[in-house]
């Protein structure tokens, strides 16, 4: 229901942050998401506000503007709903303010009370696509596709359920418009609209349909009138006084609406790429154009406001356009301007295949870019320079893997081979000349040596001893017999392992310069890429990780596997007792290794991209994900050493956390001193009652100190409310606590 409220301008008393990172959905376990690049926004198709206050959709992400200076919107929060996000709705009961969303399939409802942390309370499968809803007391109302109006009991926010399905069988159909007024319900279904006697939320009853010559994408009612948006063609207005009976009265002309509301004698209509069409409805009858005001992008969705502007409550339309949400000011409809807007960010040209971590820098090999970034702070990582490839006699000479040494980047590349590129100053990276110019699909460094794997000559070796003058050694013999193709390298303490998709070859090069040939171990469906450890190799082939045993290298074996739901390339990588593996569509799924004969899976996250390559530090996961660009997660299960000089603590201390107050996540700091030995340790979240909430250590530790990070969540992932907590550390018999504040 997309009524017109003239509220007070909403004063976010707390705005700490730039920025707050996305709270992360149901199914990702685990794991907490720290930032992204890359990946820009996307569409933007659900707008509403509350007063100066806009909720809004982008692609799958739930999002919160304050535009209370609109020259300066402020984005206060985001949320990811998992799905494209349609349509919203906000509604206030006992104190609480809560946003409605359909993101696919789904019905999300959404506490916004706190601006600043935005959390998800409960998600419906509906019967069909959601497009659009209406709320009306204790009642959601939804279009779901091919299902017609679902409607839904939101009695208990925490808990909705399903009360009724109804299609009226209007010509599609497909419903997709929605509102309520009184005890009717207005539903744009295909090529016609239906009206429906909602007396009784749970048995509605069609009571009329009106054909339209073309897509309905929206009905909104005023007074005795209905005006229904027909794609293409413009407004019908129909006379519903008698509802059983409604009457065609005339169509306005107006191109492509895909949506209308009111407020008082004013219309307006996103007009798609036309912009934001103002009506003159004294006459709701008979209603005539003011004007229009040209946007930027096409305009899907809008939402009546008002804003603050030198005392004066002044009217605004919230647009939401394609990579666009702008403030238009309609105060005086014949004078309308844009009193400010805030961007979708575009994605990143390219698709992000894999990432070298050097310090705070991240080294990617973004198809037809290097691209060097700042990660010092993941939720806002900064682009430091890039270096596109050119063709090649006509040939894009796309890059898929990186390595790095002494500010050298070598970049693998389909044409153009292996390119070193001197990234000493990141904002003018420059060419090198080509070690080898035969396509390279993959690269491995192992101390002063780079190898190669090409397409035609096997696994070739480069000294880059100097870095910024590499020199070609050769290409190891054997790497070429029977046509071999080249299509992973990995390399780690003296073993070099070549991948094709038939099978692995396992090299020794403790003489780096003279490879020789160990063992060959065939697969299934085969691989590109693949990561070694001290003791084992982590290959995907395609549905499955398999983990082999290297330790003699002349009798490779098969110890474990597991299956992860797919992934034809890419990488494993362990660190600890965790195996991290990306799973394309599958995002990045985390497994405990401590008996590599059984993995299990113990963490997972996906965003919705395609998890390509992924590297592992201190818990921390960078994660290369095609089109979805570069992001970082951080793996909740892992308690971090800080003791970097082996330094011995002489003290058992729980600091206070940082940062505190917090929001989404903190860091808590212990010792364990060189007396207690190897100690039994448990650090534990406990909320004002004493309730246990979440335990983030609890296993044997040496003498160091350790950090754990909380991300404001229960042993079972559900975010947890604003407030004060507990936190309790026991090694042994000693006990420390401290207090700290979860802000939401």
């Amino acid at each position: 229901m997309k009524n017109s409220y003239k509220l007070s301008t909403l004063v976010l008393a707390v705005l700490l942050l730039m920025m707050v990172p996305a709270t992360l959905s149901a199914e990702n376990v685990n794991m907490t998401f720290l930032g992204n690049w890359g990946a820009g926004g996307g569409d933007i198709r659900g707008v509403a506000n509350y007063g100066s206050l806009v909720y809004y959709g982008i692609t799958d992400q739930f999002t919160i503007t304050s535009f209370d200076d609109p020259a300066n919107p402020y984005t206060s929060a985001s949320l990811d709903l998992g799905d494209m996000i349609e349509d919203i709705v906000w509604k206030v009961s006992g104190g609480v303010t809560y946003a409605l969303a359909t993101a696919g399939q789904d019905l999300k409802i959404v506490d916004v009370t706190n601006p600043l942390a935005p959390t998800l309370l409960s998600s419906l499968t509906l019967a069909g696509y959601g497009e659009g809803l209406a709320v009306s007391g204790n009642y959601v109302y939804v279009t779901a596709g091919v299902s017609g109006m679902e409607v839904i009991d939101i009695t208990d926010p925490t808990n909705p359920s399903s009360v009724g399905i109804t299609n009226g069988g209007a010509e599609g159909p497909w419903a997709e418009g929605i509102n309520v007024s009184g005890s009717y319900a207005y539903l744009g279904n295909g090529g016609g609209t239906e009206i429906f006697d909602i007396s009784d939320p749970t048995a509605p009853t069609l009571v009329s349909t009106i054909a339209s010559e073309g897509w309905v994408q929206d009905v909104m009612p005023i007074s005795n009138y209905l005006y229904i948006c027909v794609y293409s063609a413009g407004i019908d207005v129909v006379d519903i006084s008698d509802p059983a009976n409604p009457t065609y009265v005339s169509t306005l002309s107006n191109p492509k609406n895909s949506d209308v509301m009111f407020d008082g004698n004013f219309g307006y209509i996103a007009s798609k790429e036309y912009g934001v069409t103002v009506l003159d409805v004294t006459d709701p009858g008979a209603p005539t154009s003011l004007g229009i005001i040209d946007t930027d992008g096409s305009v899907r969705k809008i939402s009546f406001g008002s804003i603050n502007m030198s005392g004066v409550q002044t009217a605004h339309i919230f647009a939401g356009e394609e990579s666009l949400l702008s403030a238009v000011n309609v105060n005086d409809p014949a004078n309308m301007s844009i009193s400010g807007s805030i961007a979708v960010p575009a994605p990143a040209d390219g698709l992000c295949y894999s990432a070298t971590i050097v310090e705070n820098t991240a080294y990617l090999a973004y198809r037809y870019h290097v691209r060097a970034l700042d990660i010092t702070t993941p939720s806002v990582m900064t682009e430091l320079g890039s270096i596109t490839l050119a063709d090649s006699d006509g040939n894009r000479p796309m890059v898929k893997k990186v390595v790095y040494k002494d500010n050298i980047v070598f970049a693998g590349s389909r044409y153009d081979g292996l390119l070193p590129i001197d990234f000493t100053d990141p904002a003018n990276p420059a060419f090198l000349t080509a070690v080898i110019t035969d396509r390279t699909n993959d690269v491995a460094i192992l101390g002063n040596y780079v190898y190669a794997a090409t397409a035609n000559n096997g696994i070739g070796i480069v000294d880059v001893s100097t870095a910024n003058s590499p020199s070609l050694v050769g290409y190891v013999a054997e790497s070429m017999v029977n046509g071999r193709y080249g299509e992973g390298v990995a390399a780690y303490g003296d073993v070099m392992v070549q991948s094709n998709w038939g099978a692995l070859y396992f090299y020794d090069v403790s003489s780096p310069e003279s490879p020789a040939l160990q063992d060959t171990v065939a697969l299934t469906t085969g691989t590109s890429w693949l990561s070694l450890d001290d003791n084992y190799a982590y290959v995907h082939d395609f549905d499955s990780l398999k983990i082999f045993d290297i330790s003699t290298l002349t009798a490779v074996v098969q110890v474990g596997g597991v299956n992860t739901g797919g992934s034809w390339d890419g990488d494993a990588y362990r660190e600890g007792d965790y195996l991290y593996a990306n799973c394309e569509a599958a995002g990045i799924k985390v497994y405990d290794v401590t008996d590599v004969t059984n993995p299990t899976e113990v963490a997972n996250f996906d965003m919705l991209n395609d998890a390509r390559a992924v590297y592992v530090k201190d818990g921390v996961v960078y994660s290369s994900e095609k089109g979805g660009g570069f992001s970082m997660y951080k793996n909740d299960l892992v308690t971090v050493s800080t003791d970097s000089h082996n330094a011995m603590p002489d003290a058992f201390v729980l600091t206070q956390n940082f940062p505190n107050p917090f929001n989404p996540s903190t860091v808590i700091e212990f010792s364990i001193p060189q007396s207690f030995g190897t100690a039994d340790v448990k650090l534990e979240v406990f909320n004002v009652l004493g309730q246990h909430v979440s335990t983030l250590a609890n296993s044997p530790l040496e003498s160091g100190i350790y950090q754990a990070t909380w991300n404001g969540r229960d042993d079972s992932g559900i975010p947890v409310a604003g407030g004060m907590y507990i936190y309790r550390l026991q090694a042994g018999d000693d006990v420390l606590s401290n207090k700290m504040i979860l802000l939401k």
